[in-house]
């Protein structure tokens, strides 16, 4: 079941607002604006994560080259999907619910929904009028446009994001991490799940992003770029969130 929401309707002729909410999923969404950003790393940055490291990744090859995107704006939502807006979508759809939808360590209302693949992810956004981002649409709103490494800047610093380093073992609610908001105000776009994309990744992978509660601070960072091995049912570290397109 696909819900149309005609945005345009809400945003009227002035400065698209600030913030905006799914009228389907009641999800807040934040607006990311018109204009280009850095998206990837350069072969110098490459070096310098491989001797942070102190081991060389391949995937992390895949980064490079560091090059300029252009955008049109776009809202894209706060936090990632959550346990207790896939369960409405369930409920309205008749979708199949995700493995672990019952165990109480991982089916918390405001945790990430888990244990969801592509088909899934994009059935959900569907239903709520939206999309999922592409690499240069979630990278954007993970960054900003002064090339950072993480959501807050340059610097890993333990304690803004559910990392390995936080040491949970498991995903925590959505929202926590104030210190790690994006530059547009986006939460959980470094660590505890990695987040879908649309694109392809190595050949025809499909993407994701944004490294989750098992990774360490190399594998969080807001370029890092990998694939589940179960695109269809998701893993217990993989989500999503959506993003709402402005007409033009």
């Amino acid at each position: 079941m696909e819900n149309r929401w005609d945005i345009s309707k809400e945003l009227g002729s002035g400065p698209f607002p600030e913030n905006i909410v799914c009228p389907v999923d009641g999800a807040e969404m934040v607006l990311v604006p018109k204009g280009p950003f850095t998206m990837g790393i350069t072969e110098q940055e490459l070096r310098r994560i491989f001797m942070m490291d102190q081991r060389e990744i391949p995937i992390f090859v895949t980064e490079t080259p560091a090059r300029t995107v252009d955008l049109e704006a776009y809202y894209i939502d706060r936090y990632p999907v959550t346990n207790y807006q896939y369960g409405k979508f369930v409920e309205h759809t008749g979708h199949r619910e995700p493995a672990l939808w019952n165990e109480p360590l991982w089916s918390q209302p405001m945790q990430p929904v888990v244990f969801v693949g592509w088909n899934d992810a994009r059935a959900y956004a569907r239903w709520a009028g939206k999309s999922l981002p592409t690499e240069p649409q979630w990278e954007k709103a993970g960054r900003g446009t002064d090339s950072r490494w993480w959501t807050w800047g340059h610097e890993f610093l333990p304690g803004r994001c559910n990392s390995g380093e936080y040491d949970l073992g498991r995903t925590s609610e959505i929202g926590l991490f104030h210190e790690g908001m994006s530059p547009y105000g986006c939460y959980d776009m470094c660590g505890n799940v990695w987040e879908m994309c649309e694109g392809q990744w190595q050949g025809n992978l499909l993407p994701m992003r944004g490294g989750c509660f098992l990774g360490s601070a190399t594998f969080v960072r807001v370029t890092c770029r990998w694939t589940p091995e179960d695109p269809i049912n998701g893993a217990h570290w993989l989500g999503f969130r959506c993003v709402k397109e402005i007409p033009t």
